[in-house]
């Protein structure tokens, strides 16, 4: 990769983490305010479908062209989300204005997010050698939960690669229980003993 080629990269990431950062700001204004009037349930789901209706190519297409004015813009948002909340309903307009309509999407994940963070309720990814049955899907987010102290919403991938037990992964915590770590600590015990 030539240096220009990786200062374009470069400028990529940061763009991308400047856009994320933005989302997490929206979503974190739109959070404090459906705290305060304690409704983030009807906060959800204004967020999906202005995520949703934001993110048809057709629409994109109408409120990321810099040549339609603000006027047309706003009354297609309000012909069709006119029936959401007031606040919500105000968070579509303040992103049409601002020109940020391309990051509804990220806003509505990171808004469920934090909704889930005050609620107690964090996401856990496992890997598994085979198929887990419910019961022991139940079994092993019971014990995540025992572990976090928090409601656990476990996704569980078969990865054969991992010869048998499995690999957790809650946000940057990884628990390791594979047949194939167990393999490498005892080949390493097994070299450190030479």
């Amino acid at each position: 990769m030539t240096s220009e080629q990786n200062s374009g990269a470069g400028q990529s990431q940061a763009f991308a983490s400047g856009e994320t950062l933005a989302a997490k700001r929206y979503a974190l204004a739109a959070f404090q305010i459906a705290k305060e009037h304690g409704d983030f349930d009807s906060w959800r789901d204004a967020m999906a479908q202005i995520a949703e209706f934001m993110s048809d190519a057709e629409v994109r297409r109408v409120l990321e062209n810099t040549r339609v004015g603000q006027e047309p813009k706003q009354r297609l948002i309000a012909a069709a989300l006119g029936d959401l909340p007031a606040l919500p309903l105000n968070l579509a307009r303040l992103l049409v204005r601002k020109h940020r309509t391309a990051l509804a999407a990220d806003i509505a994940l990171a808004f469920s997010q934090l909704i889930e963070e005050e609620r107690g309720i964090t996401h856990a990814h496992a890997r598994t050698a085979i198929p887990l049955s419910d019961a022991e899907v139940a079994d092993l987010s019971r014990r995540l939960q025992q572990q976090t102290g928090q409601e656990v919403i476990l996704d569980v991938q078969v990865d054969p690669s991992l010869l048998g037990g499995v690999v957790v992964q809650i946000g940057d915590r990884l628990i390791d229980a594979s047949t194939r770590a167990r393999l490498h600590a005892l080949r390493e015990s097994l070299v450190g003993a030479l």
